[in-house]
C-alpha cells in the first residue's frame, strides 16, 4: 500500500525554546502563540503569569489556559520573542500563532515546504518544513448521539486535521469498559471531518455528549492497516449470568483491528500492537494480561491486587480481578465530577447575601491557601466569584498529614432552609445485611467535591484569598444540606440496586450476596453503574469481596451483626480496680445502666463492699490499696460483660437521638456514644485513650476538649448529617460551638468539628461516671495530634565536607540516601533561589545544588584561560602548585583554585546555604569556612555579594541596627483647627459603671488642644456622632482630620459626613503611628493620671476623664511653649481655685477684637516656632546612627512581617516592587509573584534587594 498522502497538516519546524531544541507547529489559523504546561517544566524560564481561561480551537475543543510566560525562540541563528500563553491541554510541545508570524514577518510557502523569515539585516532566511517524530490527534464526536441496545451506528467525527488520506484511525479504550466498540481503521478526512462506526453490545441504550472523545486519529509509516474484520464473540460471562433471559441467543459484536507490519520479507503475520511499548500480539487476550501484567498504570495494579490478596481461591480472586480492571477507571486518582444534573443544595430564600472576614492566618497558612485554592482551579472545582457572599476559610489537618480545605460555613446555615431527604435507618440497614455472605465496601474519592453544584448556590460557597475572591463548583465539606443531598444522589444514581443487593449511607457504599457467583454479577453491575456516572474511589479504603466487614460501627459476619470490636474496647480491656476508689467510680459506671442488667444489685455487690460509706471512711480509704478475690473478679467480669454484650450495647436506631459523653483526667480520655431511649439511655460505642506526656500538660479545658474531637473522628459514621448533644462536666466548652475560643488549640478543634450539628450541655461531674471511670483506666495507646506534628522541611540539598587534608573529599559535595530521599520528596519547596532586579525566578523546577568531582574540578581548570597560564607556566607562580594534575593555592594547607563559572556558585550554595554545611551564617563565618577549602581572587566580594543577596537570610535574620530613614517632621500648620488628629482608645480593661468601654479624642495639631470622651465602642456610628455633637456643633469645622485606617475610619458613613462638612480627610500608613503621633502621645500621658485618680477597682475612670482633660489643656505644652486652652480661646483659663475678684467691672473696648486678633496670631507665631525647634532637637536625635536609604520606582524590596505571632516566622515578605513614591519616605509596592497584592510602605519596614553575581 502507498504511503498517506497528507495535504493539510499542520506545518512543523525545528527551533530552539529557551536553548531547548524541539518540534513547533506554524498554526496561521491560531490568533495566539501556545505552550504547553509539561514542555515548560522542561526549559529555564522567568516571569510567569499566572491567569485562568478557556479557549475553543477551530473545531470547538475547550483549551485549558493557566497563565502567560515570556519565551525567546531561535530559528538558526535568527532569535525572537513572544509572550505564550499556557495551556495544559495542547496537543503538542509548542504552536507558534499569528502574533509570532506577523510580529516577524515570516512567509509560508506550502509547496516549496519551506517558510522564510527576515534576519536582523532584513534578509531572508529559509527554514525547511520537518517530519514530526508522531502526529496523533483525538478525534471527537460532533454531536451527541445516543445508541439503543445493541445497536451500530455510522457517527461524524471531527479532528484538528483539515483534509488527508489514508490515516490511522484506533479507539479510545475507556469505552470498551462500557461495551461500546469502535473499529479500527484508515480514514479519509475532509474538511476537519470523517465518519466512524460505533457499536453498542451493551442490553442498554447509552448516550455519549457532545466532543466526547472517541479515538485517536495518526500517521505512522511503519504500519499500514490492511483489513478490518467484525468478529462475532461469544457472551461476557458475567454479562451473561445477568441477562441470561434476555441475552442468551443474542450474539453482540466486537471489532477487532488487523496490522500488518512492514518487513524485508514482505511476509505478513497477524498482529496487535500494545500503543504503551510496541509489543505484537496474537490476540486480545494476551493483550489484555499484558497490559494488567505491564503497561497499566502500576499505582492501579497494586491497588488492585492489594485489595483481592485475601481471596484464597485463585480462580475467584481472578474473577474479581477482571472485574476490577475492567472498571479501573473507578480507582484513577485524577478528579472527577460525576455525571448529573448540578444540586440545588443551598436554598436561603430572599435572605441578603452574608459576608464574613476572613480569619487571622500566618504567612504559611496564607502559602498553604493559595497552593490549595491553586489546585482546586486546575480540578475546575471552584471559579473566580463577584458577587458579596462570602464565609471564611478553615484549614484542618487530617490524620494521614493532607490538609482538609473547608470553609465556615455556620452563618450561611443558620439561614439555609433544611433538606428534609431522610438518611437510611441504620436498624433496618443492618436488617437486610443479616442474610449475606460476601460483602463489598465502596470509598468514595472526595465524594462531596465530585456532585456539581447549582449555579443559583455557587455564589454563596463563595470565599476569599488574600488575593482573590472564588467560589465553588461543586458540592462543599461543611454545609448543612451536604450529607442529604449526597444521600439523594448515591440512592438516584443505585436507582434499583439500591435495597436489593447494594445499600449506602452517606458516602459509605456496601454491596451484599448470598453466593460468590451473586457477588460476581452484583459488583460488577455496580462498578459499571459508578463507572457510568463518573464516580471516583478511594482504594485505600475499599474491601472487595469479603465474607466479614465492620460498616457503620458493627462487625458483619456470617449473618450475624454486633458490635464494632473497636467499640467495646476502651471499656472491654480495662484492667482490675487497684484502689477503693478505683473500684468506686466502676460501680458508680456501671449503675448508670442498672435498667438494662437484671439482677444488677446481686452481681455488684462483692464490689460495693469495698466502697467506703461515711466520710471518714471516704478520706482515710480513697487511696488504698485492694486485692480482688475470686467473688470480686467474677463480679468485675461480669459486669463487663453485660456493658459490652448485646444486652446493653444497641444497634443504633435512627428513630431515637445520639449524645456522646466525655470525660478527661491526668492519665487519659474517656468518652461514651449514646442512644436517648424511652426507658433510659442506651451505649453504644467506648472510648479510652492514654495522653502523651505532651498531652499531659495540657490544660484542662484542653484535655476536655480533646476527648470530644477523638470521639467525633471515631464516631462519623454516627454523628454526621444528625443532630445530637455533647455532655461534658467542664462548663467553659458550652460555648465551643457558638463563638471563637482565645485558647488556639481549641480554636482549631473548634473549626475541625463545624461541619457538625450539635448542642453542648453542661452536666455535673458526679453524673459523668462512664466516661469518668474510662479516662482513668485509659486502654488506648497514646497518639499525638496530628496538628501538632513538626514537620521539617530543607530549602537545598544536604552535603557533608570531609576533612581539610583529604583535598578529595573536600570537593565532593557528599549527598547521602536520607539526604537524596528527602530531597525527592520535598523537590519542590525551594522558594527564592536566584533574584536579580530584571529576572525573578519562577521556575517550575528546583534550583538545585548539584554536587562536583576532582575531575570536573580539574577538567574547569583546563578550560579556564587564567588557570590554563598557571598551570603552562607554573615556575612562574610561587603561590600555586600542581598535585594529581589539580592546581592548588599554596597556604597553610594547599587549597584548589576553583575557576570562574558554576563551581563557584556551587561551593558558595555549599557552604551557606545546606543545613549540614552552611545553615545560612553570615559573611565572616562563611568566608572563614570556604578560604580554608577552596580559592579563587575574588572570592571575599564574590562571599559578600552572595550574602546580602541571599533571600532567605534577609527573610528570617533580625535587624541588629536602628530602623532605616530618617526623621522627616510634619511641617506645623498655619492656625489653629487647620489640622485635627482622630483617634480611639481602647478597650479599656475595666468597662466603666456606665458601661464605657473607649475614650475617644481628637487633638489640633499646632495649639495641642485636646477633646475627649467616654464611649460604649469604637463603631463608625459613634464617631460620627462625636464629630457632629462634640466637634463641629462646638468648636466649628476643622480644614483637615488625620485618622488611622480602621474600619470606623475609613466607612462609608464617615466620608458621607466629611464631604458633607467640606473637610479634607487624611490617612495615616498602616503599621505606621509616628503618622499620628499627636493622640499618640495624648494617650499615653491621659492613661497615667485616669490610672491615679480612679477608685481600686477603676470603675469610675470616666467620671474623671473630664479632669485630666481639661487640666492638659490648661497646662503649657512642651514642645508650643504655649497653653492650649490660651491658644484656642485668647484667654487663661480660671481653675477652681484661683482668687477671683469680687467687684465686677463693665468695660467696652473697640479695639479689643483687633487685639484679640494680634494676641492669637503672636501665640500661633511663638508656637510654630517652638515646634519646629522642638522637631530640630528631635530630629537630631533621632537620626544618629541611622541610615537613609532612597529608593526608586521598579527596585526590588523585602517587607517587615507587622503580626509575626511565632519565634520562627518570617520576618520580611517579598519580593515587592516599588511602583509609586508618595512621599521621599512612603511607598506603594506591588508583590512580584501575586500581581494582585499591593501595599502602602514607609521607608523603616523596607529592606532592599542586591543583585547576586553568582
Amino acid at each position: 500500500m502507498s504511503p498517506s498522502i497528507i495535504t493539510s497538516f499542520p506545518v512543523y519546524i525545528k527551533i530552539r525554546v529557551n536553548d531547548q531544541l524541539t518540534e513547533a507547529i506554524v498554526d496561521t489559523g491560531s490568533a495566539i502563540s501556545i505552550v504547553h504546561s509539561n514542555f515548560l517544566k522542561t526549559i529555564p524560564h522567568h516571569n510567569f503569569l499566572y491567569q485562568t481561561h478557556l479557549c475553543q480551537t477551530a473545531n470547538s475543543t475547550p483549551l485549558n489556559i493557566i497563565g502567560q510566560i515570556q519565551l525567546e525562540k531561535q530559528i538558526k541563528s535568527i532569535k525572537t520573542y513572544v509572550t505564550a500563553h499556557v495551556a495544559t491541554n495542547l496537543i503538542t510541545s509548542i504552536l507558534l500563532g499569528n502574533d509570532w508570524i506577523n510580529s516577524n514577518h515570516v512567509h509560508l510557502y506550502g509547496d516549496q515546504k519551506q517558510l522564510t523569515i527576515p534576519n536582523q539585516y532584513a534578509q531572508l532566511i529559509s527554514v525547511p518544513y520537518v517530519e514530526p517524530t508522531s502526529i496523533n490527534y483525538p478525534a471527537l464526536l460532533v454531536h451527541e448521539i445516543t445508541l439503543p441496545p445493541y445497536s451500530q451506528k455510522l457517527v461524524d467525527i471531527t479532528c484538528q486535521v483539515t483534509n488527508a488520506n489514508n490515516l490511522i484511525f484506533e479507539p479510545y479504550e475507556r469505552h470498551i469498559s462500557k461495551l461500546i466498540f469502535v473499529p479500527h481503521t484508515l480514514l479519509n478526512i475532509n474538511k476537519n471531518r470523517a465518519k466512524v462506526l460505533l457499536i453498542n453490545a451493551q442490553n442498554r441504550q447509552q448516550t455519549l455528549p457532545k466532543n466526547t472523545r472517541i479515538g485517536t486519529i495518526s500517521r505512522d509509516a511503519t504500519y499500514t492497516i490492511c483489513a478490518t474484520t467484525q468478529i462475532p464473540t461469544k457472551h461476557n460471562p458475567v454479562l451473561n449470568e445477568r441477562h441470561q433471559t434476555s441475552t442468551r441467543h443474542h450474539n453482540k459484536l466486537k471489532s477487532r483491528a488487523v496490522l500488518h507490519k512492514k518487513d524485508n520479507s514482505n511476509q505478513e503475520k497477524l498482529n496487535i500492537i500494545c500503543h504503551h511499548c510496541n509489543e505484537h500480539f496474537l490476540s486480545g487476550n494476551d493483550l489484555q494480561k499484558h497490559l494488567r501484567a505491564k503497561c497499566y498504570s502500576e499505582q492501579i495494579r497494586q491497588q488492585i491486587l492489594e485489595s483481592t490478596k485475601h481471596i484464597e481461591n485463585r480462580k475467584h480472586q481472578l474473577a474479581i480481578q477482571d472485574i476490577l480492571w475492567r472498571n479501573k477507571i473507578l480507582f484513577d486518582p485524577t478528579p472527577s465530577i460525576i455525571n448529573i444534573p448540578p444540586q440545588s443544595a443551598i436554598k436561603t430564600g430572599d435572605h441578603p447575601p452574608i459576608y464574613s472576614k476572613q480569619y487571622p492566618a500566618s504567612y504559611k497558612d496564607q502559602e498553604i491557601k493559595f497552593q490549595e485554592t491553586q489546585k482546586l482551579l486546575e480540578r475546575g472545582q471552584i471559579e473566580e466569584s463577584t458577587l458579596p457572599w462570602s464565609s471564611p476559610i478553615v484549614l484542618v489537618k487530617k490524620k494521614d498529614k493532607t490538609i482538609r480545605f473547608c470553609i465556615d460555613y455556620r452563618r450561611l446555615n443558620a439561614i439555609t432552609i433544611k433538606d428534609a431527604f431522610p438518611l437510611p435507618r441504620i436498624d433496618e440497614i443492618f436488617d437486610q445485611l443479616c442474610d449475606a455472605t460476601y460483602y463489598t465496601k465502596f470509598d468514595f474519592k472526595s465524594g462531596y467535591f465530585q456532585v456539581p453544584l447549582s449555579k443559583e448556590g455557587r455564589p454563596k460557597t463563595a470565599f476569599s484569598t488574600r488575593d482573590n475572591h472564588y467560589q465553588f463548583t461543586v458540592l462543599p465539606q461543611g454545609i448543612i444540606n451536604g450529607p442529604a443531598t449526597f444521600q439523594r444522589v448515591i440512592n438516584h444514581i443505585l436507582g434499583p440496586a439500591r435495597g436489593k443487593y447494594a445499600l449506602a449511607y452517606i458516602d459509605d457504599v456496601i454491596i451484599y450476596s448470598k453466593t460468590f457467583q451473586e457477588h460476581l454479577s452484583h459488583l460488577n453491575e455496580i462498578c459499571q453503574i459508578l463507572k457510568e456516572a463518573r464516580f471516583r474511589l478511594n482504594p485505600e479504603k475499599c474491601e472487595i469481596a469479603r465474607t466479614q466487614t465492620d460498616y457503620l460501627g458493627h462487625r458483619i459476619q456470617n449473618g450475624e451483626i454486633r458490635p464494632s470490636p473497636t467499640n467495646i474496647h476502651g471499656l472491654l480491656n480495662t484492667k482490675l480496680p487497684q484502689t477503693v476508689n478505683e473500684a468506686c467510680k466502676f460501680v458508680k459506671a456501671a449503675e448508670y445502666y442498672r435498667k438494662f442488667i437484671p439482677n444488677f444489685s446481686q452481681i455488684a455487690e462483692p464490689i460495693r463492699k469495698l466502697v467506703p460509706t461515711t466520710r471518714t471512711q471516704q478520706k482515710k480509704g480513697q487511696k488504698t490499696s485492694i486485692t480482688f478475690t475470686n467473688e470480686e473478679v467474677t463480679a468485675f467480669t461480669q459486669l463487663k460483660h453485660f456493658l459490652t454484650t448485646d444486652l446493653v450495647l444497641c444497634l443504633s436506631n435512627n428513630r431515637f437521638p445520639f449524645k456522646v459523653q466525655t470525660d478527661a483526667s491526668d492519665e487519659g480520655i474517656g468518652t461514651v456514644l449514646l442512644q436517648i431511649y424511652p426507658e433510659g439511655d442506651r451505649p453504644v460505642a467506648y472510648l479510652s485513650k492514654k495522653f502523651t506526656q505532651a498531652q499531659r500538660r495540657w490544660s484542662p479545658m484542653e484535655q476536655e476538649c480533646y476527648a470530644f474531637i477523638c470521639a467525633f473522628d471515631k464516631w462519623h459514621n454516627y454523628l454526621s448529617g444528625i443532630k445530637f448533644t455533647w455532655e461534658t462536666d467542664h462548663k467553659a466548652l458550652t460555648q465551643l460551638n457558638k463563638k471563637a475560643q482565645i485558647n488556639k488549640r481549641c480554636e482549631r478543634w473548634r473549626l475541625k468539628i463545624l461541619e457538625y450539628d450539635f448542642k453542648v450541655k453542661y452536666i455535673p461531674g458526679l453524673t459523668n461516671s462512664m466516661p469518668d471511670y474510662l479516662s482513668r483506666s485509659p486502654v488506648d495507646d497514646a497518639e499525638e495530634d496530628p496538628d501538632e506534628t513538626t514537620h521539617l522541611i530543607s530549602k537545598s540539598t544536604q552535603t557533608d565536607i570531609a576533612n581539610i587534608n583529604n583535598y578529595s573529599s573536600i570537593i565532593a559535595a557528599v549527598e547521602t540516601r536520607a539526604m537524596k530521599l528527602r530531597n525527592k520528596t520535598l523537590n519542590d519547596i525551594s522558594d527564592t533561589t536566584k533574584l536579580t532586579s530584571d529576572s525573578l525566578n519562577t521556575s517550575i523546577e528546583e534550583n538545585r545544588t548539584t554536587p562536583f568531582s576532582i575531575d570536573e574540578l580539574i577538567q574547569a581548570q583546563q578550560n579556564d584561560n587564567y588557570a590554563k597560564n598557571i598551570l603552562n607556566n607554573i615556575k612562574k607562580y610561587k603561590n600555586y602548585m600542581i598535585k594529581d594534575n589539580l592546581l592548588m593555592r599554596r597556604l597553610n594547607h594547599p587549597v584548589p583554585y576553583v575557576p570562574q563559572g558554576d563551581l563557584r556558585r556551587t561551593i558558595l550554595q555549599i557552604c551557606h546555604d545546606t543545613a549540614a554545611n552552611g545553615a545560612h551564617f553570615g559573611r565572616d563565618k562563611t568566608i572563614h569556612k570556604i578560604k580554608q577549602r577552596y580559592f579563587w581572587p575574588s572570592m571575599y566580594k564574590d562571599i559578600n555579594n552572595y550574602i546580602k543577596s541571599c533571600i532567605t537570610c534577609a527573610q528570617y535574620n533580625p535587624r541588629r541596627k536602628k530602623a532605616p530613614g530618617k526623621l522627616r517632621p510634619i511641617k506645623p500648620p498655619e492656625g489653629v483647627w487647620q489640622l485635627v488628629a482622630m483617634d480611639f482608645h481602647g478597650p479599656i480593661t475595666s468597662t466603666s459603671q456606665r458601661g464605657n468601654k473607649y475614650i475617644i479624642s481628637l487633638t489640633d495639631v499646632l495649639s495641642k488642644f485636646v477633646v475627649t470622651k467616654a464611649v460604649r465602642d469604637n463603631t463608625a456610628q459613634t464617631a460620627v456622632r462625636f464629630l457632629k455633637e462634640d466637634i463641629i456643633s462646638k468648636f466649628g469645622t476643622p480644614r483637615c482630620i488625620l485618622t488611622d485606617n480602621g474600619t470606623h475610619f475609613t466607612s462609608t458613613l464617615m466620608n458621607e459626613l466629611i464631604k458633607q462638612i467640606g473637610a479634607t480627610h487624611l490617612y495615616s500608613t498602616p503599621y505606621h503611628p509616628h503618622t499620628n503621633g499627636q493622640v499618640e502621645r495624648y494617650n499615653s500621658t491621659m492613661d497615667a493620671k485616669i490610672a491615679a485618680l480612679s477608685n481600686l477597682k477603676k470603675t469610675d475612670w470616666d467620671d474623671q476623664l473630664p479632669f485630666v482633660t481639661s487640666n492638659y489643656n490648661a497646662s503649657i505644652h512642651s514642645s508650643t511653649k504655649q497653653i492650649p486652652f490660651e491658644m484656642m480661646y485668647g484667654r487663661l483659663p480660671v481653675l477652681p481655685f484661683d482668687y477671683q475678684d469680687t467687684n465686677v467691672t463693665f468695660s467696652y473696648d473697640s479695639e479689643h477684637a483687633k487685639k484679640l486678633s494680634q494676641f492669637l496670631s503672636k501665640l500661633n507665631e511663638q508656637a510654630k516656632i517652638n515646634i519646629i525647634k522642638n522637631q530640630e532637637r528631635y530630629k537630631q536625635r533621632y537620626d544618629i546612627n541611622r541610615s537613609d536609604p532612597t529608593y526608586n520606582i521598579g527596585d526590588l524590596v523585602l517587607v517587615k512581617t507587622l503580626n509575626i505571632r511565632y519565634k520562627f516566622d518570617i520576618r520580611y515578605e517579598g519580593p515587592f516592587r516599588i511602583i509609586q513614591t508618595i512621599t521621599p519616605k512612603t511607598f506603594i509596592v506591588q508583590h512580584v509573584k501575586k500581581p494582585t497584592l499591593y501595599r502602602q510602605v514607609t521607608t523603616d519596614v523596607l529592606l532592599p534587594i542586591f543583585e547576586r553575581i553568582y
